[in-house]
């Protein structure tokens, strides 16, 4: 079975999950021991926010979420949570999965309309109309938690699989029930904060400066560093730094094989290949090329 990358800040199979990467769950976690990073993975992921105020950023928007939010994602967008009530009170629940763990399974049950789902739409938020549904969902998490924990073998493999299969059809017939709620509040902050974001978005590859941003978005230089900062929890530059790693990961993956690193570092807006390597490595683990390889070897 192919490796996958865990994010960074995420717990590792040396944590006492039996099948990571291919499975991580963890069920009503209270407080936040260590703050998350902007990040991106290989593994979908079902969050469940069910107590505590929170926003979640995901690429260029932020979502403002309470108790009872439930979010999809493909792990493919630039994403983070950020606590904004008190840190004692946050609770959650979610797992990562990593969807090739599942592919025979579901190719044998005929459900592969359960991955479609995630890979259709990057990202999904709303809200159970039932509170029994929700409870369910935190229920099978909980139950994932457990068997993480337990030794590996065949037949916890087998539970874990099944029980996952089973939370994401609990969730697929929620949502095809139409109780999906994406139309969130966003104070006048988080869409100007939204609105710096697109920006970055739109211009990564190109030199960059908070003075520049400012200018182009017709405000103040200090205006824009305090009130991304307050929104998101992290400067412009280091949104930028994220998103230019995401995009340099996306090309390795879809350039052709004779691209070269420097290539693909001056295509995503680094300065250099050496700045490039050295970023890279600090933020994955790996060099670019190592990297490389093991997207060339997964192609195959």
């Amino acid at each position: 079975m192919k490796k996958t990358s865990i994010m960074k800040g995420h717990p590792k199979k040396e944590d006492h999950f039996s099948f990571a990467p291919n499975l991580i769950a963890q069920a009503s976690v209270k407080g936040l021991a260590i703050p998350y990073e902007f990040h991106s993975h290989q593994q979908f992921e079902i969050y469940v926010l069910q107590e505590g105020k929170a926003q979640y950023l995901i690429n260029n928007q932020i979502f403002e979420l309470h108790p009872g939010t439930v979010i999809l994602l493909d792990g493919t967008e630039l994403h983070k949570v950020q606590v904004t009530g008190n840190e004692k009170e946050y609770v959650r629940s979610h797992t990562h999965f990593d969807p090739k763990w599942l592919e025979d399974l579901i190719a044998g049950s005929d459900a592969s309309f359960l991955l479609d789902y995630f890979k259709a739409f990057h990202h999904r938020i709303f809200t159970f109309d039932e509170p029994e549904d929700l409870d369910e969902v935190i229920r099978l998490i909980e139950k994932l938690s457990h068997i993480t924990h337990r030794e590996q073998s065949g037949v916890n493999e087998a539970d874990a699989r099944i029980t996952l299969l089973y939370l994401l059809m609990k969730v697929y017939r929620s949502e095809k029930s139409d109780v999906m709620k994406d139309s969130f509040a966003k104070t006048d902050k988080a869409r100007m904060a939204e609105e710096i974001a697109s920006y970055v978005q739109q211009h990564f590859n190109q030199k960059m400066t908070i003075k520049g941003i400012a200018k182009a978005l017709n405000l103040s230089e200090s205006y824009v560093s305090h009130l991304f900062k307050e929104v998101t929890g992290y400067t412009v530059m280091e949104y930028l730094m994220n998103y230019r790693l995401i995009q340099a990961k996306a090309y390795m993956g879809l350039a052709p094989h004779e691209t070269t690193i420097k290539e693909c570092a001056l295509e995503c807006g680094f300065e250099s290949d050496a700045h490039f390597n050295r970023f890279f490595k600090k933020r994955t683990g790996m060099t670019p090329k190592q990297y490389k390889k093991m997207i060339i070897t997964e192609r195959e």
